[in-house]
């Protein structure tokens, strides 16, 4: 095999395909302002699930998964009901009764 430079860490880089990309919108905390979220772009609807999974796996909050023009293909319920994420509840522990409870002393 012939390199036609032997500077091959100065090559220049390819120009991006002009595809249209998916966004999966995200955040490493629950926001309740819209504004300041990130964004994820990808080349295909499977990128964008495989980013979605990704981000979900680090536990990071998927708000929703956007197809090239905009429009919400998935929002966070239905992205954690496809990954088979179940909801967290925020129900208290059980509690013993008074009699059941260890005394201290």
């Amino acid at each position: 095999m012939q390199f036609g430079s032997k500077n091959w860490h100065r090559l220049s880089v390819q120009q991006a395909e002009a595809g249209e990309r998916w966004s999966v919108i995200w955040d490493t905390k629950r926001r309740a302002a819209t504004d300041n979220r990130n964004t994820a772009v990808e080349k295909s609807q499977g990128a964008a699930l495989d980013r979605a999974r990704h981000l979900l796996r680090m536990e990071f909050i998927v708000y929703e998964i956007r197809d090239p023009d905009g429009t919400v293909v998935l929002e966070e319920a239905a992205i954690k009901q496809r990954f088979g994420i179940a909801p967290k509840t925020t129900a208290e522990p059980p509690r013993l009764p008074p009699h059941a409870m260890p005394e201290f002393g």
